[in-house]
């Protein structure tokens, strides 16, 4: 192996561009250790590979470049592990968060199937419910700044002219509702009964047409 290489040859050692290596010596992370006075042309020496390689390191574990270059040149092993600790509760931190949307994900996956399963196209009449909970959000002006708009399907409610927004919490359980009750999540329920329902296909533009033909086709119906 040799003692010196160029930047291209360490380059290649490592399959890295060497435009990272001279942004690497800009910001003092991995200064060469020969520089042409003339040239200017950098050159590294075999041992700075164990020091690249723990930038490499520090790289896939996702550190930014400041982390890095506090860890590099860290003359105790202290100031590398603290590195790493805080590292490793930022990765947990994305983690849970991860964990978090792909709930959502399936959530709304076993939502959409479910409904799907029970879709009754051009079905108008009676249908039985039980109690259900939801998350109210308000009026459309504060719909999109709530993230409950985002991670839950959404219903509304037409009262005359004014539209009320909601998140429904259609599959959870009687624990994650009281977990939800000991964060101060705000609940609201539709009441159990029977309700007179009906699809809607078409624009959400249109959805008045089948609100027309409803109360057209309720006529004195009565519900209990």
């Amino acid at each position: 192996m040799k003692d010196v290489f160029s930047i291209g040859e360490f380059s290649k050692l490592f399959k890295i561009d060497v435009q990272t290596l001279r942004y690497y010596d800009s910001i003092d992370l991995m200064v060469p250790a020969f520089r042409d006075s003339t040239t200017g042309y950098r050159s590294y020496r075999f041992d700075q590979v164990y020091q690249f390689a723990k930038i490499r390191y520090l790289r896939q574990l996702g550190c930014s470049l400041d982390q890095i270059r506090d860890c590099v040149h860290a003359r105790d092993i202290g100031t590398s592990m603290q590195v790493l600790r805080e590292q490793s509760e930022q990765l947990r931190k994305q983690w849970e968060h991860l964990i978090k949307i792909d709930s959502v994900i399936q959530r709304k996956l076993s939502f959409v199937e479910q409904s799907l399963a029970s879709l009754e196209i051009g079905f108008m009449g009676v249908k039985t419910f039980p109690e259900r909970y939801y998350i109210p959000i308000g009026s459309e002006e504060t719909l999109y700044a709530s993230e409950e708009f985002y991670f839950y399907p959404t219903l509304v409610f037409y009262c005359g002219e004014e539209k009320i927004f909601g998140s429904y919490l259609h599959d959870w359980s009687e624990q994650e509702l009281r977990d939800g009750r000991t964060r101060s999540i705000r609940f609201e329920t539709i009441p159990a009964g029977d309700y007179f329902c009906a699809y809607h296909t078409g624009p959400y533009h249109l959805m008045h047409e089948t609100f027309e033909r409803m109360r057209t086709n309720a006529g004195e119906l009565v519900l209990g």
